[in-house]
């Protein structure tokens, strides 16, 4: 009985383990692709903060 038990804990690992590689790898991966100038870099993080004010903002419509 202890081959289900181990298959489960190693699909966690492999889970856990995937979604830290998108979190952490995938991002600094894609930044160092090709290069963005400061000012480039500023616009895209405060498009970024928009988008994520307006879905909290939407979200809180709903509620």
């Amino acid at each position: 009985m202890s081959e289900p038990e181990t298959r489960e804990s190693f699909e966690k690992k492999i889970r856990k383990l995937r979604k830290d590689f998108q979190k952490n790898v995938q991002p600094v991966l894609r930044r160092h692709n090709y290069y963005l100038s400061k000012g480039e870099r500023r616009r895209i993080k405060r498009k970024k903060a928009i988008k994520r004010i307006q879905r909290r903002m939407r979200r809180l419509q709903r509620m």
